[in-house]
């Protein structure tokens, strides 16, 4: 979703607003006629204050404007005397801030940016579990001594990476043991470059060789595999967890030699050390991940583990 058709859903949802607005004023004027009689005066102020601005008497304005909060507040007791709310045919917007215009006071409205970045977290395949993985909700607590100064430092760069994302940026590979925030900050990237209407994809290294293996025997209707060498990002999360096979080995090296050919980042974070790494993989991929990737190193005690124990 870009920012003219998130636009267009608020503008839609502001006419659907003001139309079921415009029906119920009609009802209400119908039953109760003095109510109309407020509303034509109502309309009258618009015009009037023009023509005093026009002629520049600042005095007769606002002299106008109180007499129309007046109206306006007669206007809802009368409502209140019937039974009704004050606002009864107020229109309902989604967003009060902007009146779902999508503006405020010439500038995006929140509601508009938490929009694009749904639907930008949503495209890169962020799920709901995913989705609320930012760099403000990574807690340094769990870590002390050197480790503390470490992952400062690493949360600092992904924070940085994302500020100055670019289709040419080095690519960054996190390596460290399980539970210590590998698929938090890889989530809160794929985020916030999403959000920055980059084309993003995040995905498991199960899923993504699953996909290509799935392609691989597939006469109609084969997976699209083009995607991972396409996009602006790739983050593979989990690089080893797979079923390891030759296959999924060849597969790796050629995404991998794909994608930095072309130039394209990807974020890989994994739970295997360096010699794990070329046993699954083969050396020309460990080559290549320590030669070309920003290594990362995530180092403390589980933080899963520790959250598990205050509990």
């Amino acid at each position: 979703m870009n920012l003219t058709q998130a636009l267009h859903i608020k503008d839609k949802l502001r006419n659907e607003a003001e139309a079921k607005a415009e029906a119920r004023t009609a009802a209400l004027c119908k039953e109760i006629p003095a109510l109309g009689d407020i509303d034509r005066r109502l309309s009258a102020f618009g015009p009037a204050i023009v023509g005093l601005a026009i002629a520049g008497d600042k005095e007769g304005i606002a002299r106008l404007e109180q007499e129309n909060l007046a109206l306006q507040e007669r206007r809802r007791q009368l409502l209140i005397s019937h039974g009704y709310r004050g606002d009864e045919d107020t229109p309902a917007y989604e967003c009060k801030v902007c009146s779902d215009s999508g503006y405020v006071k010439g500038t995006l409205c929140l509601c508009v940016k938490k929009q694009l970045t749904l639907s930008a977290y949503a495209s890169a395949g962020l799920g709901k579990g995913l989705m609320d993985k930012t760099f403000e909700n990574f807690s340094l607590k769990y870590f002390t001594g050197d480790d503390l100064a470490r992952m400062e430092r690493v949360l600092a760069i992904c924070k940085d990476y994302v500020k100055n994302f670019n289709p040419a940026s080095q690519p960054l590979l996190f390596l460290g043991k399980t539970g210590l925030g590998k698929t938090h900050l890889s989530a809160a990237i794929a985020g916030g470059v999403a959000a920055k209407g980059y084309r993003v994809i995040y995905e498991t290294s199960q899923k993504l060789f699953d996909t290509y293996e799935a392609a691989r025997f597939a006469r109609d209707n084969a997976p699209d595999t083009e995607k991972y060498e396409a996009c602006d990002l790739l983050l593979i999360d989990d690089l080893g967890a797979e079923c390891g096979s030759q296959y999924t080995a060849a597969t790796f090296f050629n995404l991998l030699n794909t994608r930095l050919m072309e130039g394209k980042p990807t974020v890989i974070n994994t739970n295997l050390n360096r010699p794990q790494l070329e046993k699954t993989y083969g050396e020309r991929v460990l080559s290549r991940l320590l030669g070309e990737f920003r290594v990362l190193l995530f180092t403390g005690s589980d933080v899963r583990m520790q959250k598990l124990s205050e509990k």
